[in-house]
């Protein structure tokens, strides 16, 4: 087959080429294998670039391996992604989740609030709390706290949080 048919193949059967990566992604992540498991959800970045799937499964993968250099590539990807119109609630909440890891609490916070806007999802509201008191920010705490109770009222973490700080 020449160079040019693979091409064109390629071209016409991207989503079917991205869905085998991901299943190969997966295959490698259930032998262990995490950083094997990166490499084809990457590759399946390549042949779908607006695939939410891969992206997701990419940045989750990259924050169990606890590796800085990983987590800062799953941060890059992240934000190459979700320039545009695709903004996507859980791939906001997994870069706020590695950028935490890396010790980013601004840009942490900024994505918990974003994600926890988004979906009404008290828990990221609560993570964002946390990432304003790493700040030294106890009042912006307790805003996105109190922010949390309104979007679910007796959240247990949220009123703990109040209560302790």
């Amino acid at each position: 087959m020449s160079l040019i048919a693979i091409a064109v193949t390629a071209l016409l059967l991207h989503a079917q080429l991205a869905s085998a990566m991901l299943t190969r992604g997966d295959d490698m992540l259930y032998q262990s294998k995490p950083e094997s498991a990166l490499r084809f959800y990457a590759r399946a970045l390549l042949f779908d670039p607006g695939d939410a799937t891969a992206m997701d499964r990419y940045a989750f993968v990259s924050m169990t391996t606890h590796r800085r250099r990983l987590l800062q590539i799953a941060v890059r990807k992240m934000d190459a992604f979700l320039r545009g119109p695709r903004m996507n609630s859980v791939l906001v909440l997994d870069r706020a989740l590695c950028e935490r890891a890396l010790g980013r609490y601004a840009a942490a916070e900024g994505d918990f609030v974003t994600a926890g806007m988004l979906d009404r999802d008290a828990r990221a509201l609560v993570f964002a709390g946390y990432a304003a008191l790493r700040l030294g920010s106890r009042e912006r705490a307790r805003l996105w706290w109190r922010l949390a109770l309104g979007v679910r009222s007796g959240y247990v973490p949220a009123m703990r949080a109040l209560a302790l700080r």
